[in-house]
Protein backbone atom coordinates (compact mmCIF):
# COMPACT_ATOMS: atom_id res chain seq x y z
CA UNK A 1 0.00 0.00 0.00
CA UNK A 2 1.84 3.11 -1.39
CA UNK A 3 1.04 6.20 0.85
CA UNK A 4 2.19 9.80 -0.66
CA UNK A 5 3.26 12.77 1.44
CA UNK A 6 1.99 16.09 -0.31
CA UNK A 7 2.72 19.63 1.06
CA UNK A 8 3.49 23.21 -0.69
CA UNK A 9 7.42 23.77 -0.23
CA UNK A 10 8.95 24.09 3.29
CA UNK A 11 5.71 22.84 4.67
CA UNK A 12 7.77 19.82 6.60
CA UNK A 13 6.97 16.94 3.77
CA UNK A 14 10.70 16.10 4.07
CA UNK A 15 11.32 16.05 7.93
CA UNK A 16 7.62 14.11 8.19
CA UNK A 17 9.11 11.56 6.01
CA UNK A 18 12.57 11.22 7.90
CA UNK A 19 10.77 11.07 11.02
CA UNK A 20 8.83 7.96 9.45
CA UNK A 21 11.58 6.35 8.04
CA UNK A 22 13.90 6.92 11.07
CA UNK A 23 16.23 8.93 8.44
CA UNK A 24 16.88 5.14 6.88
CA UNK A 25 15.31 5.67 3.90
CA UNK A 26 16.51 6.41 0.38
CA UNK A 27 15.17 7.85 -2.72
CA UNK A 28 12.06 9.15 -0.99
CA UNK A 29 10.67 5.87 -0.34
CA UNK A 30 10.53 3.88 3.04
CA UNK A 31 8.50 0.99 4.23
CA UNK A 32 6.93 2.01 7.61
CA UNK A 33 5.79 -0.86 9.98
CA UNK A 34 1.82 -0.94 11.25
CA UNK A 35 2.22 -1.02 15.13
CA UNK A 36 0.62 -5.04 15.97
CA UNK A 37 1.17 -5.70 19.88
CA UNK A 38 -0.73 -9.31 18.07
CA UNK A 39 1.84 -10.08 15.93
CA UNK A 40 4.77 -9.47 18.50
CA UNK A 41 2.80 -11.85 21.13
CA UNK A 42 2.01 -14.76 17.94
CA UNK A 43 5.61 -14.54 17.31
CA UNK A 44 6.51 -15.48 20.82
CA UNK A 45 4.19 -18.06 20.79
CA UNK A 46 5.45 -19.87 17.82
CA UNK A 47 8.70 -19.38 18.69
CA UNK A 48 9.53 -17.20 15.72
CA UNK A 49 12.85 -16.78 14.06
CA UNK A 50 11.90 -14.28 11.99
CA UNK A 51 9.29 -12.00 12.41
CA UNK A 52 7.80 -9.43 9.15
CA UNK A 53 4.88 -6.91 10.10
CA UNK A 54 2.71 -5.41 7.88
CA UNK A 55 4.13 -2.53 6.47
CA UNK A 56 2.95 1.11 4.51
CA UNK A 57 5.24 2.25 1.78
CA UNK A 58 5.26 6.23 2.58
CA UNK A 59 6.82 8.54 -0.65
CA UNK A 60 8.32 11.77 -0.61
CA UNK A 61 9.36 11.37 -3.83
CA UNK A 62 6.56 13.30 -5.45
CA UNK A 63 7.32 16.07 -8.09
CA UNK A 64 7.38 19.68 -6.39
CA UNK A 65 4.61 21.41 -6.19
CA UNK A 66 4.53 25.66 -6.79
CA UNK A 67 1.25 27.00 -6.48
CA UNK A 68 2.17 29.53 -9.34
CA UNK A 69 3.53 27.10 -11.83
CA UNK A 70 0.57 24.93 -13.11
CA UNK A 71 2.65 22.11 -14.89
CA UNK A 72 4.03 21.55 -11.19
CA UNK A 73 0.21 20.88 -10.14
CA UNK A 74 -0.61 18.97 -12.96
CA UNK A 75 2.45 16.60 -12.59
CA UNK A 76 1.86 15.97 -8.79
CA UNK A 77 -1.11 15.36 -9.64
CA UNK A 78 -0.65 12.90 -11.79
CA UNK A 79 2.11 10.68 -9.57
CA UNK A 80 -0.53 10.90 -6.70
CA UNK A 81 -2.89 9.49 -8.83
CA UNK A 82 -0.80 6.05 -8.34
CA UNK A 83 -0.54 6.45 -4.80
CA UNK A 84 -3.10 3.85 -2.31
CA UNK A 85 -3.75 6.88 0.41
CA UNK A 86 -2.31 10.87 0.44
CA UNK A 87 -1.41 12.72 3.54
CA UNK A 88 -1.75 16.35 3.00
CA UNK A 89 1.43 18.26 5.10
CA UNK A 90 -0.14 21.61 6.41
CA UNK A 91 2.30 24.82 7.81
CA UNK A 92 1.12 25.68 10.81
CA UNK A 93 4.36 27.05 11.44
CA UNK A 94 5.97 30.35 10.86
CA UNK A 95 9.30 29.61 8.37
CA UNK A 96 11.26 32.28 6.27
CA UNK A 97 12.13 29.72 3.57
CA UNK A 98 8.26 29.13 2.87
CA UNK A 99 7.39 32.46 0.03
CA UNK A 100 4.45 31.03 -1.37
CA UNK A 101 3.07 30.84 2.04
CA UNK A 102 3.41 34.38 4.32
CA UNK A 103 1.76 34.76 6.26
CA UNK A 104 0.73 30.74 7.89
CA UNK A 105 -2.70 30.22 6.86
CA UNK A 106 -3.36 26.00 7.05
CA UNK A 107 -7.24 27.22 6.18
CA UNK A 108 -6.13 28.81 2.84
CA UNK A 109 -4.09 25.81 2.11
CA UNK A 110 -6.04 23.26 2.89
CA UNK A 111 -8.50 24.88 0.27
CA UNK A 112 -6.44 25.12 -2.38
CA UNK A 113 -5.66 21.20 -2.10
CA UNK A 114 -9.20 20.43 -1.93
CA UNK A 115 -10.27 22.81 -4.76
CA UNK A 116 -7.33 21.31 -7.07
CA UNK A 117 -8.48 17.99 -6.28
CA UNK A 118 -12.14 18.55 -7.02
CA UNK A 119 -11.25 20.55 -10.27
CA UNK A 120 -8.84 17.31 -11.70
CA UNK A 121 -11.27 14.89 -10.66
CA UNK A 122 -13.92 16.53 -13.06
CA UNK A 123 -11.44 17.09 -15.74
CA UNK A 124 -10.50 13.36 -16.04
CA UNK A 125 -14.47 12.71 -15.86
CA UNK A 126 -15.41 15.00 -18.17
CA UNK A 127 -12.61 13.86 -20.80
CA UNK A 128 -13.90 10.17 -20.22
CA UNK A 129 -17.53 11.10 -20.74
CA UNK A 130 -16.61 13.22 -24.17
CA UNK A 131 -14.77 9.66 -25.22
CA UNK A 132 -17.74 7.43 -24.01
CA UNK A 133 -20.12 9.87 -26.07
CA UNK A 134 -18.23 9.00 -29.44
CA UNK A 135 -18.16 5.58 -28.99
CA UNK A 136 -21.79 6.02 -28.53
CA UNK A 137 -22.29 8.13 -31.68
CA UNK A 138 -20.73 5.07 -33.82
CA UNK A 139 -23.13 2.38 -32.23
CA UNK A 140 -19.71 0.40 -30.47
CA UNK A 141 -21.16 0.70 -27.07
CA UNK A 142 -21.05 -2.16 -24.59
CA UNK A 143 -23.94 -2.24 -21.27
CA UNK A 144 -20.51 -1.41 -19.32
CA UNK A 145 -19.98 1.17 -20.89
CA UNK A 146 -23.32 2.94 -20.96
CA UNK A 147 -23.70 1.76 -16.51
CA UNK A 148 -20.28 3.65 -16.68
CA UNK A 149 -21.28 6.83 -18.60
CA UNK A 150 -24.26 6.70 -16.04
CA UNK A 151 -22.39 6.30 -13.05
CA UNK A 152 -19.77 9.50 -14.02
CA UNK A 153 -22.80 11.82 -15.08
CA UNK A 154 -23.65 11.23 -11.22
CA UNK A 155 -19.69 12.02 -9.50
CA UNK A 156 -19.83 15.11 -12.32
CA UNK A 157 -23.11 16.47 -10.48
CA UNK A 158 -21.73 15.57 -7.19
CA UNK A 159 -18.42 17.32 -7.81
CA UNK A 160 -19.74 20.46 -8.94
CA UNK A 161 -22.03 20.53 -5.84
CA UNK A 162 -19.95 18.89 -2.94
CA UNK A 163 -16.22 18.99 -4.78
CA UNK A 164 -15.85 15.74 -2.95
CA UNK A 165 -16.87 11.93 -4.70
CA UNK A 166 -17.08 10.46 -1.03
CA UNK A 167 -20.23 8.40 -1.11
CA UNK A 168 -20.75 7.73 -4.66
CA UNK A 169 -21.06 4.01 -5.25
CA UNK A 170 -19.27 2.12 -7.76
CA UNK A 171 -21.29 -1.31 -8.80
CA UNK A 172 -19.03 -4.28 -8.92
CA UNK A 173 -18.46 -4.85 -12.55
CA UNK A 174 -17.42 -1.46 -12.74
CA UNK A 175 -14.94 -1.29 -10.41
CA UNK A 176 -11.66 -2.73 -12.13
CA UNK A 177 -11.91 -0.48 -15.23
CA UNK A 178 -12.69 2.49 -12.72
CA UNK A 179 -10.22 2.26 -10.17
CA UNK A 180 -7.20 2.91 -13.13
CA UNK A 181 -8.65 6.26 -12.86
CA UNK A 182 -7.05 7.15 -9.85
CA UNK A 183 -9.98 9.57 -8.95
CA UNK A 184 -8.26 11.93 -5.72
CA UNK A 185 -11.57 12.74 -3.65
CA UNK A 186 -12.08 8.91 -3.61
CA UNK A 187 -8.59 8.22 -2.23
CA UNK A 188 -8.30 7.91 1.94
CA UNK A 189 -6.98 11.53 2.52
CA UNK A 190 -5.54 12.36 6.34
CA UNK A 191 -4.12 15.43 7.10
CA UNK A 192 -1.05 16.36 9.17
CA UNK A 193 -1.42 20.03 10.78
CA UNK A 194 2.16 20.96 11.06
CA UNK A 195 3.23 22.45 14.16
CA UNK A 196 5.57 24.38 16.27
CA UNK A 197 7.08 22.19 18.94
CA UNK A 198 5.91 24.97 21.62
CA UNK A 199 2.18 25.24 20.14
CA UNK A 200 1.81 20.71 21.05
CA UNK A 201 -0.91 20.48 23.38
CA UNK A 202 -2.38 23.58 22.50
CA UNK A 203 -3.73 23.49 19.10
CA UNK A 204 -7.55 23.19 19.56
CA UNK A 205 -7.54 27.03 18.19
CA UNK A 206 -6.09 25.82 15.11
CA UNK A 207 -7.98 22.31 14.49
CA UNK A 208 -11.39 24.16 15.02
CA UNK A 209 -11.49 25.97 11.70
CA UNK A 210 -10.17 22.66 9.98
CA UNK A 211 -12.45 20.84 10.86
CA UNK A 212 -15.33 23.05 10.04
CA UNK A 213 -13.58 23.04 6.71
CA UNK A 214 -13.61 18.95 5.88
CA UNK A 215 -14.37 15.22 7.47
CA UNK A 216 -10.79 14.36 6.67
CA UNK A 217 -9.35 12.95 9.78
CA UNK A 218 -6.65 15.63 11.13
CA UNK A 219 -3.43 14.80 12.67
CA UNK A 220 -2.20 17.48 15.02
CA UNK A 221 1.66 17.30 15.65
CA UNK A 222 5.62 18.63 15.11
CA UNK A 223 7.34 16.95 12.51
CA UNK A 224 10.38 18.87 13.77
CA UNK A 225 9.80 17.18 17.43
CA UNK A 226 8.75 13.75 16.34
CA UNK A 227 12.09 13.17 13.58
CA UNK A 228 14.33 14.60 16.66
CA UNK A 229 12.49 12.45 19.07
CA UNK A 230 13.79 8.73 17.11
CA UNK A 231 17.87 8.73 18.09
CA UNK A 232 16.78 9.42 21.71
CA UNK A 233 17.28 6.83 24.34
CA UNK A 234 14.16 6.06 26.45
CA UNK A 235 14.66 7.76 29.17
CA UNK A 236 15.33 11.27 27.19
CA UNK A 237 12.72 10.58 25.31
CA UNK A 238 10.17 10.68 28.00
CA UNK A 239 11.42 13.86 29.02
CA UNK A 240 11.20 15.48 25.94
CA UNK A 241 7.49 14.44 26.05
CA UNK A 242 7.35 15.78 29.55
CA UNK A 243 8.89 18.78 28.59
CA UNK A 244 5.58 19.73 25.72
CA UNK A 245 3.24 18.58 27.63
CA UNK A 246 2.50 14.92 25.30
CA UNK A 247 2.49 11.48 26.85
CA UNK A 248 3.86 9.70 23.73
CA UNK A 249 4.77 10.20 20.21
CA UNK A 250 2.26 11.03 17.82
CA UNK A 251 3.68 9.49 14.73
CA UNK A 252 2.39 6.33 15.65
CA UNK A 253 -1.25 7.41 15.90
CA UNK A 254 -0.77 8.96 12.45
CA UNK A 255 0.42 5.80 11.21
CA UNK A 256 -2.62 3.96 12.53
CA UNK A 257 -5.12 6.65 11.27
CA UNK A 258 -3.60 6.13 7.68
CA UNK A 259 -3.94 2.24 7.97
CA UNK A 260 -7.54 2.89 9.27
CA UNK A 261 -8.22 4.93 6.14
CA UNK A 262 -6.62 2.88 3.86
CA UNK A 263 -10.19 -0.08 4.55
CA UNK A 264 -8.14 -2.72 4.77
CA UNK A 265 -7.24 -5.23 7.13
CA UNK A 266 -4.49 -7.62 8.74
CA UNK A 267 -4.29 -11.49 9.04
CA UNK A 268 -1.47 -13.72 10.11
CA UNK A 269 0.70 -16.78 9.20
CA UNK A 270 2.63 -18.30 12.48
CA UNK A 271 5.75 -20.25 12.52
CA UNK A 272 9.55 -20.10 12.59
CA UNK A 273 8.66 -17.47 10.00
CA UNK A 274 5.86 -15.43 11.45
CA UNK A 275 4.07 -12.68 9.53
CA UNK A 276 1.43 -9.75 9.10
CA UNK A 277 0.01 -9.90 5.67
CA UNK A 278 -2.41 -6.88 4.75
CA UNK A 279 -5.75 -7.51 2.79
CA UNK A 280 -8.78 -5.53 1.76
CA UNK A 281 -11.85 -5.72 3.97
CA UNK A 282 -14.12 -8.49 2.10
CA UNK A 283 -11.33 -10.17 0.68
CA UNK A 284 -11.60 -14.38 0.92
CA UNK A 285 -9.55 -16.73 2.13
CA UNK A 286 -8.66 -17.33 -1.53
CA UNK A 287 -7.82 -13.64 -2.21
CA UNK A 288 -5.44 -13.62 1.17
CA UNK A 289 -3.95 -16.67 -0.18
CA UNK A 290 -2.84 -14.92 -3.24
CA UNK A 291 -1.29 -12.26 -0.85
CA UNK A 292 1.07 -14.68 0.72
CA UNK A 293 2.43 -16.25 -2.95
CA UNK A 294 0.14 -16.81 -6.61
CA UNK A 295 0.89 -20.29 -6.02
CA UNK A 296 -0.68 -20.88 -3.00
CA UNK A 297 -3.87 -19.52 -4.43
CA UNK A 298 -4.21 -21.63 -7.18
CA UNK A 299 -3.63 -24.80 -6.00
CA UNK A 300 -5.61 -23.58 -2.98
CA UNK A 301 -7.51 -26.52 -0.95
CA UNK A 302 -8.98 -25.40 1.71
CA UNK A 303 -7.69 -22.97 4.73
CA UNK A 304 -7.01 -23.45 8.60
CA UNK A 305 -8.57 -20.71 9.93
CA UNK A 306 -8.45 -19.09 13.89
CA UNK A 307 -8.81 -15.85 15.25
CA UNK A 308 -5.48 -14.04 16.83
CA UNK A 309 -6.78 -13.51 19.87
CA UNK A 310 -7.88 -17.31 20.37
CA UNK A 311 -4.75 -18.48 19.36
CA UNK A 312 -3.00 -16.23 21.91
CA UNK A 313 -5.69 -17.54 24.83
CA UNK A 314 -4.47 -20.64 24.15
CA UNK A 315 -1.08 -20.37 23.86
CA UNK A 316 -0.51 -20.88 20.28
CA UNK A 317 -1.57 -22.69 17.21
CA UNK A 318 -1.03 -26.09 18.26
CA UNK A 319 -2.74 -25.29 21.85
CA UNK A 320 -5.72 -23.71 19.42
CA UNK A 321 -6.04 -26.78 17.44
CA UNK A 322 -5.66 -29.04 20.64
CA UNK A 323 -8.36 -27.09 22.17
CA UNK A 324 -11.20 -27.10 18.77
CA UNK A 325 -10.38 -23.95 18.41
CA UNK A 326 -9.42 -24.03 14.68
CA UNK A 327 -11.47 -24.47 11.68
CA UNK A 328 -12.02 -25.43 8.54
CA UNK A 329 -13.08 -22.82 5.80
CA UNK A 330 -13.23 -22.65 1.87
CA UNK A 331 -12.11 -20.51 -0.77
CA UNK A 332 -15.38 -18.11 0.15
CA UNK A 333 -14.37 -17.59 3.82
CA UNK A 334 -14.59 -13.82 4.29
CA UNK A 335 -11.42 -13.22 6.02
CA UNK A 336 -11.62 -10.94 9.82
CA UNK A 337 -9.26 -8.85 11.01
CA UNK A 338 -6.57 -10.59 12.90
CA UNK A 339 -7.77 -13.95 11.13
CA UNK A 340 -4.45 -16.24 11.26
CA UNK A 341 -4.56 -18.47 8.85
CA UNK A 342 -2.86 -21.87 7.18
CA UNK A 343 -3.75 -22.85 4.05
CA UNK A 344 -3.32 -26.16 2.73
CA UNK A 345 -2.57 -26.50 -1.40
CA UNK A 346 -1.35 -28.80 -4.16
CA UNK A 347 0.18 -27.56 -7.59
Amino acid sequence: MKVGLLGFPQSGCTTLFEALSGGQAREGVASVPIPDPRLDALARLAGAKKVVPAALEWHDDLPPWYPDKPETVRQTLSVARQMDALVLVLRAFESPYAPYHAPVDPIRDLRFWLDEFALSDLQVIENRLERLKKLFQSHKESALDKAEAVVLERMAAQLHERGTLEGVEIPRELEGRMRGYGLLTRKPRVIVLNLNESALGNEAALLEPLQKLTDLPIAPLSATFERDLIPLPENERAEFLQMVGLDAPRLPTLVQTVYQQLHVQVFYTVGADTRAWLLPVGGTALDAAGVIHSDIARGFIRAEVCHADEVIAAGGWQNAHKAHKVRMEGKDYCMRDGDVIHVRFNI
